[in-house]
């Protein structure tokens, strides 16, 4: 089978300026090409399972968007193999990208990473009871020493979904490793990307899109598109 049609929607790209609008705006464009508006029923219903804040609500607390969520779900129907995630949090991001490894039939498994063990524990039981879960590894690590430790044991991804902290270093330390653990022509998606306090010179614990652009080599990664305020970068260049 042929891989489906790719769609970069560099048009999007916003300066650290330009990142101060609503980051509800950036509406979810798809990537790959499929004949609908959405995948299927379960990426569709993605837009309806909203709380009143109009944040997704699956049961499982954490903070996104519609476009975050449907992105994320596309990237992993389509990446055809394996997923890291670097913020597991309690679990929402992890239950959407298993909901999409099921859905698109793929034989993977997704390493999740979170520096709370509290944190990893509760997405545990939240995603205990869901079908698939066994594919879900969850670890209680430090996120840029746990990319440098899959490196070191060759450990390669078909994508990643980046959502471990907001603040510039601890964003730039994992961006200068992450040519390690991603294979080339594969994506990562970093969540936060264009979040208004970026920009703001009061939040100073905000600093993930000069964290990205600052820790990615633009030899090895180009900017592909922002969805919601998720950015999205694909890896292009030399190990």
């Amino acid at each position: 089978m042929e891989p489906p049609f790719l769609t970069r929607h560099e048009g999007s790209f916003l300066t650290l300026d330009q990142t101060a609008i609503d980051h509800r705006d950036m509406p979810y464009l798809k990537t790959y090409e499929f004949p609908s508006r959405f995948i299927d029923e379960t990426h569709q219903a993605l837009t309806s399972k909203l709380n009143r804040e109009g944040m997704i609500d699956l049961g499982i607390e954490g903070w996104l968007i519609p476009a975050d969520a449907l992105k994320l779900y596309e990237m992993v129907y389509f990446c055809n193999g394996d997923v890291l995630e670097l913020g597991t949090y309690r679990g929402l991001s992890a239950s959407i990208a298993l909901e999409a490894s099921l859905r698109a039939r793929l034989d993977n498994v997704i390493v999740s990473i979170d520096l709370s063990g509290d944190e990893t524990e509760s997405a545990r039981e939240n995603l205990r009871e869901k079908p698939g879960a066994e594919r879900v590894h969850l670890f209680t690590v430090e996120a840029a020493q746990a990319v440098r430790d899959l490196a070191q044991s060759k450990r390669m991804f078909d994508f990643a979904f980046i959502d471990h902290s907001h603040q510039y270093e601890h964003v730039f330390d994992v961006c200068k490793s992450l040519h390690r653990v991603i294979k080339l022509g594969s994506f990562a998606l970093f969540h936060d990307f264009n979040d208004p306090r970026n920009s703001s010179p009061t939040a100073l614990d905000y600093g993930v899109y000069q964290g990205v652009l600052d820790g990615l080599d633009d030899r090895r990664f180009e900017f592909w598109g922002i969805y919601g305020c998720t950015g999205l970068f694909r890896r292009i260049g030399p190990f």
